[in-house]
């Protein structure tokens, strides 16, 4: 009996094995096209959107960690952060960077983003964005125990180049706001190895927008949406909704479209921190290999004096 327990564990084991190889090749194929998604996007809108610099007329930063397939050597697992500030009244600048790793599939990026805001009405706001940055994809295929020793394909790394560069715009007052984005514009990257020019990120869209609605004095009801897509795959759709508490605490749910139902909580440290915490449940069939994901982020924000609009951070 013992035996054979041990068998079938060993047969799980190596079931999950070849499924983590799988997607990883799989994966090898398509990263370099995906940019990566948060669950709690409204408090990481930098990422995908150069018109967000310099909204808080202060200055503003945070760091997201994602990780996914928990338990799994090589699991998804991105870390994001951003810096931006307002210059003046007008402008802004930001600078933004995130890291992906899914076992030996690598995509770095690093930007910077401006905006330039225009006022056209009382306390709403049209900011205008432009972001340039460098796009690195890697494939660590000398990492791998390779079953015929010296095999060609795993004896070289895969390294991809691409200077990255997108636009934005971003409708906005101190309750609501919506967006529009496509942060890269360019599908062109160099390959390192080959030396020679070759197909990088494919662009990608995002649409977004939120509004705080004042129940009373103690209660504000803050929905939210992003819908983004790769030219050439399906739309996908991220519905939020959060409650916030006595200016203090606040407690949401958020569904993705045929893939996954989360809940979220995050704090107020203080008045311009903000800590919090999402865990994501997969409803789609990857629910067998990444039923959880965990996500945790610390945003601030450091006032500048003499403001005439201060946006508060509801988003």
């Amino acid at each position: 009996m013992f035996k054979w327990s041990n068998k079938i564990k060993d047969m799980k084991k190596y079931i999950r094995q070849f499924a983590i190889i799988g997607a990883l090749l799989l994966s090898g194929l398509t990263f370099a096209q995906q940019a990566p998604h948060f669950t709690q996007f409204m408090y990481n809108m930098n990422v995908v959107n150069p018109a967000y610099a310099g909204i808080k007329n202060g200055l503003a930063g945070g760091l997201l960690y994602r990780t996914q397939w928990t338990g799994f050597d090589g699991n998804p697992q991105s870390i994001t952060f951003n810096l931006h500030s307002s210059v003046g009244e007008k402008m802004g600048l930001g600078l933004s960077a995130y890291n992906d790793q899914f076992g030996f599939v690598k995509q770095n990026n690093v930007k910077l983003d401006y905006a330039y805001k225009l006022e056209v009405g009382s306390d709403k706001y049209l900011s205008l964005g432009l972001n340039l940055g460098l796009w690195n994809h890697m494939v660590n295929l000398t990492d791998l125990a390779a079953i015929h020793p010296g095999d060609p394909l795993l004896t070289t790394d895969i390294k991809d180049y691409q200077l990255s560069y997108g636009i934005g715009l971003l409708f906005y007052s101190d309750h609501y706001y919506l967006g529009f984005s496509m942060p890269n514009l360019n599908t062109t990257a160099f390959h390192a190895n080959l030396q020679k020019w070759t197909k990088g990120n494919v662009i990608h869209y995002f649409f977004t927008g939120g509004y705080v609605f004042d129940l009373n004095n103690n209660f504000k009801f803050k929905p939210n949406f992003m819908l983004y897509q790769a030219l050439g795959a399906p739309l996908a759709v991220d519905l939020n909704a959060n409650l916030f508490m006595y200016d203090k605490v606040e407690l949401g749910v958020s569904y993705r479209l045929n893939d996954s139902f989360s809940g979220l909580i995050n704090f107020m440290v203080t008045p311009n921190i903000r800590v919090g915490y999402a865990y994501d449940r997969t409803l789609s069939d990857m629910k067998l290999f990444s039923p959880n994901t965990h996500e945790i982020f610390i945003n601030f924000m450091l006032p500048y004096k003499k403001r005439a609009f201060m946006s508060p951070l509801y988003f």
